[in-house]
């Protein structure tokens, strides 16, 4: 009876890495290279908003978007747009510090 090699049958040897590899670190990794990084992040920023600026805030909002560190909300109210038109980098200050880290750079009211 002859034995196959795996180089007779063409497959190579992998060797594995040396060093271990976080299961938070690996899922962090998929989450950057598959682009769900970025829907976990709009989900995380849109619960930020609802638990920094109230129920009251979140019945009121049409529309809520984040791109590239741009954070996006319609408002229904025209007065409640103006008062949050005034108080932008506030808002800001207030979600980023509720995310722990700077992921909104700019809020636009529309």
């Amino acid at each position: 009876m002859k034995r196959y090699t795996n180089r007779a049958l063409g497959r190579r040897r992998t060797s594995r890495k040396a060093e271990a590899v976080s299961l938070g670190d690996a899922i962090s990794e998929w989450l950057r290279l598959s682009g769900h990084g970025a829907r976990l992040d709009n989900a995380r920023t849109e619960a930020a908003w609802r638990e920094v600026m109230g129920e009251a805030v979140s019945r009121k909002t049409r529309f809520l978007r984040v791109r590239d560190g741009v954070l996006t909300v319609e408002l229904d109210s025209g007065p409640m747009k103006e008062e949050f038109l005034m108080a932008r980098t506030r808002i800001q200050t207030l979600i980023n510090e509720h995310l722990g880290r700077e992921a909104i750079r700019q809020v636009v009211i529309r």
